[in-house]
């Protein structure tokens, strides 16, 4: 009769190695605790890939936090900046344009591949000294006791951590085992991904026009290419993603107004429903949530990524000055000071999110003229708008 392996006992086990988990792992390298990471499967080698179709804003916040934890060297070659965003309504003639130079700054953000920041994440996690990393492997069981969060994994092994950190995703298992419920509902939309050639050179700027049906977006790569993303209803949302490549780039161009002149060609497409998720509680015992573990937004103007990061810069700066006081690190007074600092944030950003998408909904002739004319005078506010830019960026961020 054989024996149940023993278990394996950590201080932090973090069950998620996407960018926001590895993010965290990596903010804690410097800590005196032991660490182990759990993810499911590995980051897909870079070689001879082409970009990725999902992308993010990196915000200022979000790069100093990869600036910390040495990865944004590797990243460098791949980012592209943006110095202006321009917004604008189809239903309208209201626009604002944002300057990076208004705010003495020297851009807006950078978009990078997702699969780029987590393999530029791995690759230093591989060097880190107080670090295990379980992959491939998935969590199976997870209890929590007044000691210890205990964790079994899906080839038996058995984990015991002073604190365990969902960071996996937004059906996460950790928040599920956790036993936190969610508030949220779904937006009947799905977001269409992928990468264009245009006539027309984007020239560092990402554009978003908004439409009835959702915003259409061109975010700047590298290359010369644009990232797109088109929110729209569900079912027309299918419609376009069966449609051939040239009937698509015709169909992009006439939904962007001919911005960047026109879409001549398209990779391939990916599609993707949108949910709106918030945790009641972003802890409970010695189990926290980060990231789309905690809160799923509305994709709009692509703080996601941004509102994770935050999330594990200060989770992980709470943890590192409790290690160092001798402190428990899953004290609920900590915790607590995590989620107090965190949530009203993330709430606010959602809220945000909810209000433009649904104002842009609207079609009546009132409510578009008063949109043209808060755009226009959002565009000439001075003081507002270069508030708005800096919050964009997660300067103005509790972390």
């Amino acid at each position: 009769m054989s024996r149940p392996a023993p278990s394996v006992s950590f201080d932090i086990v973090i069950v998620g190695g996407g960018m926001v988990g590895a993010a965290l792992a990596a903010a804690l390298k410097d800590a005196p605790l032991s660490v182990a990471l759990i993810e499911g499967q590995a980051p897909t080698p870079l070689d001879n890939l082409p970009p990725d179709l999902r992308v993010s804003a990196i915000s200022r916040a979000s790069q100093q936090l990869l600036e910390r934890v040495d990865v944004w060297g590797a990243l460098v070659d791949r980012a592209c900046p943006f110095r202006h965003m321009h917004v604008w309504d189809a239903g309208g003639t209201g626009s604002t344009h944002f300057d990076a130079t208004e705010i003495g700054e020297p851009d807006l953000g950078h978009i990078v591949e997702n699969r780029r920041i987590q393999h530029a994440l791995w690759r230093q996690l591989e060097q880190q000294r107080n670090l295990r990393l379980l992959c491939p492997a998935r969590l199976t069981h997870l209890s929590n006791t007044s000691a210890a969060a205990q964790l079994r994994l899906d080839d038996g092994t058995e984990l015991m951590a002073r604190l365990a950190v969902g960071a996996d995703g937004g059906r996460s298992r950790v928040r599920e085992l956790a036993g936190i419920a969610t508030t949220g509902w779904g937006y009947g939309q799905k977001t269409i991904v992928g990468n264009v050639q245009t006539s027309r050179p984007h020239r560092n700027t990402a554009w978003q026009r908004f439409l009835p049906s959702g915003p259409v977006a061109f975010l700047p790569l590298y290359d010369g290419s644009c990232s797109i993303a088109w929110h729209t209803r569900s079912a027309e949302a299918d419609r376009l993603m069966a449609l051939d490549d040239d009937a698509f780039c015709a169909a992009y161009t006439r939904a962007t107004g001919q911005a960047l002149g026109r879409v001549e060609s398209i990779g391939p497409r990916g599609c993707f429903p949108l949910h709106r998720r918030h945790a009641v509680n972003y802890h409970r015992g010695r189990m926290v949530l980060i990231g789309d573990a905690a809160h799923t937004v509305h994709p709009l103007a692509g703080q996601g990524a941004n509102l994770g990061f935050l999330d594990a810069a200060t989770l992980g700066r709470l943890l590192c000055e409790a290690a160092q006081d001798r402190q428990d690190i899953a004290a609920q007074k900590l915790l607590q000071t995590y989620e107090h600092r965190r949530r009203p944030h993330n709430a606010s950003i959602m809220r945000a999110m909810d209000l433009f998408a649904g104002l842009f909904a609207l079609e009546s002739a009132p409510v578009r003229w008063a949109r043209s004319l808060g755009m226009d005078v959002a565009d000439h506010s001075g003081p507002l708008k270069s508030w708005v830019m800096r919050y964009a960026m997660g300067m103005n961020a509790p972390i």
